[in-house]
């Protein structure tokens, strides 16, 4: 990220600060840790993995502690109660699976350079399992790791039990793979063959292979704008639980965004059975506070680390360490609820809708 994008998003962390400030929001010791994390990020000292501090540091609430993903707006939330913002109709296009790899097309003079990584953090693995712990809290993953989830599927139920959704519907991947992009490629799309809405379907019918109903939910809460997509995500969820009472597990589906730089972008890619697939990271909320209660991290904590256990067991490599964080992405919601971050914009979306399904497979596995 550019020292002049850091000073931008600093300058954004302030106003937001001071206007928190000003109305209450907050206790002075949770904005001492605000700015503390605003002032790290803004002179660059939480590089080299970008995307994924920058996503644990978008501002999510009134209170909530710094929060952010890079090369996207910041993603305050000061109201309870949302305003309701209509969604733009978009029309559902099935995508195969897995999605035939575009031709690429003509390299541009000014494009830039995609580096194909096998992101890691060089994190100790405890049975299989790598954390980056951003909450502030401390675990024995040992011990952790003994306790199972506290939910778990039936197999061939009618009902659904497992929903999909997005937050950030139209984050989009890459149609070919060049190891380059030109700048006139579209980071978000509502194309559903080439964003997230295609390894949310990959899932579902990974599931249900697997004879666990799933429904997958393609409302748009990030376009227009951008800035209340979770408070809008917040209600589709709430609405979808309520329609749907039998569902047990609710996955948020998103893509992160590498870009050490304004012309490099990071592609986290594993290779599985010979064909390259999307790098995933789960991100669990592991705090509650009176300001952002969270009833349900715990349960949702030990639903990362097995599924994330059992992803590692069986396609290795393929995982980024689990991504610990002193926030909620709604997770509070349900006792099942996790945010996969699938890839990066510059991985493709047959990369992306291949990850989906081993994810989907694996999810099955680990709660039948």
């Amino acid at each position: 990220m550019t020292k002049k994008r850091f000073k931008k998003m600093g300058v954004g962390l302030l106003a937001v600060t001071l206007t928190a400030l000003a109305v209450g929001q907050g206790s002075m010791n949770d904005w001492l840790q605000f700015g503390k994390k605003a002032a790290l990020l803004s002179v660059g000292l939480q590089q080299p993995d970008s995307g994924a501090v920058a996503l644990s540091e978008r501002v999510e609430k009134a209170a909530a502690k710094v929060v952010p993903k890079p090369v996207t707006p910041s993603e305050p939330s000061t109201s309870t109660t949302p305003p309701t913002v209509a969604s733009p109709t978009v029309p559902v296009t099935k995508p195969t699976s897995p999605l035939s790899p575009g031709t690429a097309p003509k390299k541009a003079a000014n494009a830039g350079t995609v580096l194909e990584q096998l992101v890691s953090t060089g994190s100790e693995f405890i049975q299989g399992v790598a954390v980056k712990n951003r909450s502030g809290k401390v675990f024995d993953l040992t011990k952790e790791l003994k306790q199972k989830p506290s939910l778990s599927l039936e197999k061939n139920k009618k009902e659904p039990q497992v929903l999909i959704v997005h937050t950030h519907t139209t984050e989009g991947y890459l149609t070919y793979d060049a190891g380059f992009y030109n700048p006139a490629d579209v980071e978000r799309t509502r194309d559903q063959s080439r964003n997230v809405c295609a390894a949310g379907a990959a899932i579902v019918t990974a599931l249900k292979a697997a004879g666990i109903s799933a429904v997958q939910d393609t409302t748009i809460h990030d376009s227009p704008q951008y800035t209340g997509a979770y408070s809008r995500s917040e209600q589709t969820v709430k609405a979808a639980l309520k329609k749907y009472p039998s569902v047990k597990v609710v996955l948020d589906i998103h893509r992160d965004a590498i870009h050490p730089s304004d012309t490099t972008r990071v592609k986290p890619t594993a290779t599985v059975n010979g064909k390259k697939a999307a790098q995933m990271m789960i991100i669990a909320g592991v705090v509650s506070t009176d300001s952002l209660p969270h009833k349900n991290w715990q349960q949702n904590f030990h639903f990362a680390l097995q599924l994330q256990k059992n992803l590692a067991s069986h396609y290795p490599d393929l995982m980024r360490p689990l991504y610990l964080v002193a926030s909620r992405y709604n997770q509070h919601l349900s006792p099942g609820y996790l945010l996969v971050e699938i890839g990066s914009d510059v991985n493709t979306a047959e990369e992306a809708v291949y990850s989906g399904s081993l994810l989907g497979k694996t999810l099955a596995e680990t709660l039948l």
